[in-house]
C-alpha cells in the first residue's frame, strides 16, 4: 500500500503546456463538431420547408465508411445528418422514409426497366425500352421518389423517434 501511495506522489501527468495544448485540440475539435451539426440541422430545416415527404435510401454507413472513401464518409456525418433530419421531419409533421437503396442508378424512373449496371464514369441514364434520357444522379433520385411514394400508405415499421 506504502509503495503505490509514493508511486502516486511521484508520478507526473504531464506539464502545464501539456494541459494547454490538450485543452487547445478539445476546443478545435469542439468548433468543428459544433460548425457540422448547425450546417446539418440549417439543411435538415430548410429540407423540411421545401418538402412534404423526404424519402432517403436506406444506406450502411458502417459498411459504406469501410470502402475507398472511408475518412471523407465519416468526417461528413450523413448519419448524423439521417438522424436529425428525420427528427426534424417528425417535429414538423413532415413524412420521412427510408426506401430500398438497391439498383436506384440501374432502374429507369420512366418505365421500371432494368438497364443494366454502369460504371462510375457514365454520367447519362438513357433506356433502351422507352428511350427516356436524363443524368444519372436524376434519375436515381427519380427512382427513389418512386418507391418511397408507393410504400406511403403501407405499413410503417419503424418510427422517427
Amino acid at each position: 500500500m506504502k509503495l503505490l501511495q509514493r508511486r502516486l506522489k511521484y508520478k507526473k501527468l504531464g506539464s502545464n503546456n501539456r494541459k494547454q495544448l490538450n485543452a487547445k485540440t478539445a476546443r478545435l475539435h469542439q468548433k468543428i463538431s459544433d460548425t457540422s451539426q448547425d450546417f446539418h440541422l440549417r439543411a435538415a430545416n430548410y429540407l423540411c420547408d421545401q418538402a412534404g415527404a423526404i424519402f432517403v435510401e436506406d444506406i450502411d454507413f458502417r459498411a459504406w465508411a469501410k470502402g475507398m472513401f472511408c475518412k471523407h464518409t465519416l468526417d461528413a456525418g450523413f448519419g448524423q445528418f439521417f438522424n436529425l433530419l428525420s427528427y426534424i421531419a417528425w417535429k414538423r409533421g413532415v413524412y420521412f422514409g427510408k426506401v430500398d437503396q438497391n439498383y436506384t442508378s440501374q432502374i429507369c424512373p420512366n418505365c421500371d426497366a432494368h438497364t443494366g449496371k454502369k460504371t462510375l464514369d457514365v454520367r447519362i441514364h438513357s433506356c433502351p425500352e422507352c428511350g427516356y434520357t436524363t443524368q444519372r444522379d436524376i434519375a436515381a433520385s427519380q427512382v427513389i421518389r418512386n418507391r418511397g411514394v408507393s410504400t406511403v400508405g403501407h405499413t410503417v415499421v419503424e418510427n422517427a423517434c
